[in-house]
């Protein structure tokens, strides 16, 4: 069932930049140089809620493709900082599945197979498609930066490109003063190569992307996930999967 495909997986949860030279660097056609600006600077003109937004929840829609194909599917989800739970829905609008993603564990469970995987977000067994899983959705909404992540700042005319302890790059727009992209090398351990930020807008005083591209590691899958509701802070979320106590629970 389509469930129990990656591409569900790569759901429920950053390319090197080119270097030409000590003072420039360049991405997607775009040379930045060194800037004047500090990092200090810069973040402090970016929206950072990693203590006031506690939590959230909401619906989107999600665009799931890999080579050769791609599918369509509806997520409903709720998110703390620690844990969040994805219910997923296929374009016919039949619930397929939830994922319930914890700080070092998934719990998976595929309703039309009647099967329930919990796994640790470190085993190794893990592809890198499946591990995208283990990003908190909070985190995923409200992306921040701390000052020990940035090592150097380099500016274009309408961005700046902050280079990351990973050898990563983010991208900043100037004129918005918020992410539009974060790029991490292969050999970063992370799940993803590319995240990208779009159609930023303001609900109750935060600012945050309703449109979210995530590349795979590899790069050769990607989902498109657009908000179509969002609630800041709710004043109750349920974060737990209903699995019918006859199904046990596979610990792979």
């Amino acid at each position: 069932m389509f469930v129990r495909s990656p591409l569900f997986l790569i759901i429920a949860s950053l390319l090197l930049v080119s270097c030409a030279g000590s003072n420039t660097l360049t991405e997607t056609d775009v040379v930045y140089k060194k800037s004047s600006t500090t990092v200090a600077e810069v973040l402090a003109s970016l929206p950072n809620y990693s203590e006031s937004l506690t939590s959230a929840k909401g619906k989107g829609r999600a665009i799931v493709s890999e080579t050769g194909k791609s599918d369509r599917f509806s997520i409903d989800f709720e998110s703390d900082r620690e844990v969040s739970l994805l219910s997923i829905k296929n374009r016919l609008g039949i619930e397929g599945g939830a994922m319930l993603v914890a700080q070092d564990s998934i719990l998976m469970y595929f309703k039309v197979d009647k099967i329930a995987q919990k796994v640790s977000v470190n085993d190794g067994r893990l592809t890198s498609i499946n591990e995208l899983a283990s990003i908190n959705f909070l985190d995923l909404l409200s992306v921040s930066l701390t000052q020990e992540m940035v090592k150097e700042v380099y500016e274009a005319a309408d961005s700046y490109l902050l280079r990351l302890t990973t050898n990563g790059g983010a991208t900043v727009s100037k004129n918005e003063s918020v992410i539009t992209s974060i790029k991490q090398p292969y050999n970063a351990g992370l799940p993803y190569s590319h995240i990208i930020y779009e159609s930023y807008g303001e609900l109750e005083g935060y600012i945050l992307p309703r449109k979210i591209t995530i590349f795979s590691n590899d790069g050769a899958s990607k989902v498109l996930f657009q908000l179509r509701s969002l609630e800041v802070n709710p004043s109750k979320l349920d974060l737990t999967i209903d699995i019918p106590s006859n199904i046990p629970i596979e610990r792979l």
